[in-house]
């Protein structure tokens, strides 16, 4: 089981840096940053805290790092065209000598959307909006040229170049649901992320093996990634001992409120239970 890090985007640019090396010097499998542009609120209000943008953030990690790989945990699909994403990510691959990983996702935050006036759009059309999007960055980061006639975008022949350094950059599909979200993963993506305990994720690891088989695609081509939260002080060799028979990737999560100290003691103690 690889363990890795997603670096709370709240913290100063120092601090982020400080920890990717860190986390890097430890043997850590990725360190991703998320895709957001304040701090989630339940009451669904504008926040003020300081946080990085994701697709800079990651730009500045490649050159800061040289042996981790590098992704957002997820860029959402309603901020960005997908060709703007799949050229980013080829860009940070050239950056960083091809340790990009296409990390995607839907998008869910409300406050950001409400204040950016960003279309959430209903469940449905996002859903769309999501599965046109994993498609076409996959085919802009693997193919010569794409065309795609679909609901929310089209292209015309169009090219993404140069290419990745890596012959296949890796895409990364996060998500549970299994109507939309685990089918679109089964197609395209070579990392398969959603966050839960041991026992709900191996349910859903299930599923997309279902989806995968539907489609006539190897499960075993796809990457188990998935993760939780847990507290300052958690025993985390005993909370991630049930993970090493579920996943491949277990991602320790950092706090912005928490020491950096306490973050990487976490490592320490989940490199320890994934190298057993």
């Amino acid at each position: 089981m690889d363990v890795s890090v997603i670096i709370d985007n709240g913290r100063p640019w120092a601090e982020i840096r400080e920890l990717a090396l860190a986390a890097e010097d430890l043997g850590v499998h990725a360190v991703y940053v998320c895709d957001h542009f304040m701090e989630h609120r339940d009451d669904d209000r504008t926040d003020d805290s300081p946080f990085l943008e994701c697709g800079t953030l990651l730009a500045g990690l490649a050159e800061a790092t040289s042996r981790a790989r590098l992704g957002a945990l997820v860029m959402g699909s309603t901020y960005r065209h997908p060709a703007v994403v799949a050229n980013m990510v080829a860009t940070i691959d050239h950056i960083s000598g091809g340790r990009a990983i296409a990390g995607l996702g839907a998008g869910w935050q409300v406050n950001e959307h409400l204040a950016y006036g960003i279309d959430l759009l209903p469940p449905a059309d996002l859903s769309d909006r999501f599965e046109e999007t994993v498609a076409i960055v996959s085919s802009l980061l693997r193919e010569d040229r794409t065309t795609y006639d679909g609901k929310h975008f089209h292209l015309i022949d169009a090219p993404n170049k140069p290419a990745p350094v890596q012959e296949r950059l890796p895409i990364l599909v996060a998500g549970g649901g299994e109507k939309r979200t685990l089918p679109t993963a089964a197609r395209y993506a070579d990392v398969w992320h959603v966050w839960g305990r041991p026992e709900g994720f191996a349910a859903k690891s299930a599923r997309l093996d279902a989806a995968c088989e539907a489609v006539g695609r190897d499960p075993a081509l796809i990457r188990r990634a998935t993760g939780f939260p847990t507290p300052v002080g958690t025993d985390l060799r005993a909370a991630l001992e049930p993970y090493r028979e579920v996943c491949d990737e277990f991602v320790v999560f950092d706090w912005t409120d928490r020491p950096m100290r306490s973050t990487i003691d976490d490592l320490e103690a989940a490199l320890s239970v994934g190298t057993a």
